[in-house]
């Protein structure tokens, strides 16, 4: 179960067999069905979870009533509601399962053991959250300078598997358009 995990950590770091086993007694299995809330909010949230197998979406309810997509987690990745791991604020944002998911979960407390054992730990650390940096500077980007239609197809260059396994009402509001307007889209393409 650990194996997807080792290896995107080894794509930050070397790993020797302790470093494996120090991630497999660190890092929980976790087998959570569709429609299940990780983090709601409102809520402290002391976890943060790799994806195995399974989509995520992170959301936020704002004051009209609809759910706004600020993100789709996709397999090999991690998420959490980043203010209420590391600052321990109440999250104002929920995490959920879009469909049955395989995770694996790790504390706050048990993340910062990890970092204390090595420096190669607080380096993962450090390159894990630039990838973050990187990858929501390039969202802010992309929805500010590229029409509707060129953020679907980045979307489906990057990840085409999203298409069978998130709904459409997701996916138009995580690229910032009503259903409608993707739907014209899609017919498009």
């Amino acid at each position: 179960m650990h194996s997807k995990l080792i290896d995107t950590i080894a794509d930050f770091i070397p790993l020797d067999s302790s470093d494996i086993d120090l991630v497999q007694s660190l890092f929980k299995c976790q087998k959570v069905s569709k429609g299940v809330t990780l983090i709601e909010t409102g809520q402290h949230s002391d976890r943060a979870f790799f994806i195995n197998e399974g989509y995520l979406k992170y959301s936020k309810i704002i004051e009209s009533g609809e759910e706004l997509i600020i993100h789709l987690y996709t397999p090999l990745h991690f998420a959490t509601s980043l203010n209420s791991f590391f600052l321990g604020q109440k999250s104002e944002e929920d995490l959920h399962t879009i469909t049955d998911c395989d995770l694996l979960c790790i504390t706050h407390s048990d993340l910062e053991y990890l970092y204390s054992t090595s420096p190669k730990w607080q380096s993962f650390g450090r390159k894990l959250m630039e990838s973050f940096l990187i990858e929501k500077e390039e969202r802010i980007i992309d929805q500010l300078s590229l029409t509707a239609q060129m953020r679907y197809s980045k979307l489906l260059k990057c990840y085409p598997e999203i298409i069978q396994n998130v709904p459409v009402k997701y996916i138009a509001s995580y690229i910032g358009i009503q259903p409608e307007s993707l739907s014209r889209i899609r017919k498009k393409n």
